[in-house]
């Protein structure tokens, strides 16, 4: 099971979901306080395992209501996604990848570790 890792710098929060091998799957948006980066990640653990796909890199793609992981292409040719929630809309984007499957199985892994815990605070 991964975590999620919770970020402050200068009263700002974001929060980074680190899988079980130790790699971040995604940073989140900046959040203006802790307790809406807590409401962030509560989002993300209802809301990601039932997501649909939506890739914008195919021809006529179909838009797809959110929760859901939208799929970009760099103009270095690299992929990424963003994920939407419901509630807070675009909240999440993972790192690049030159491979569009091995950013499909990035989904797939936060879509098994969006369930894991908050890290505990290190002081």
């Amino acid at each position: 099971m991964g975590q999620y890792v919770i970020n402050e710098n200068k009263g700002k929060y974001l929060f980074n979901l680190c899988s079980s091998n130790g790699h971040i799957i995604g940073t989140s948006m900046v959040f203006p306080s802790r307790e809406e980066c807590m409401i962030g990640i509560d989002c993300v653990t209802r809301e990601a395992e039932k997501a649909t796909v939506e890739d914008t890199t195919v021809d006529a793609f179909d838009r797809q209501p959110a929760p859901k992981f939208r799929i970009y292409e760099t103009m270095s040719g690299n992929y990424f996604f963003r994920f939407f929630t419901t509630e807070n809309g675009d909240i999440f984007q993972s790192h690049s990848y030159p491979k569009k499957e091995s950013l499909l199985r990035r989904i797939e892994r936060m879509r098994n570790e969006c369930t894991s815990p908050v890290a505990a605070d290190e002081y």
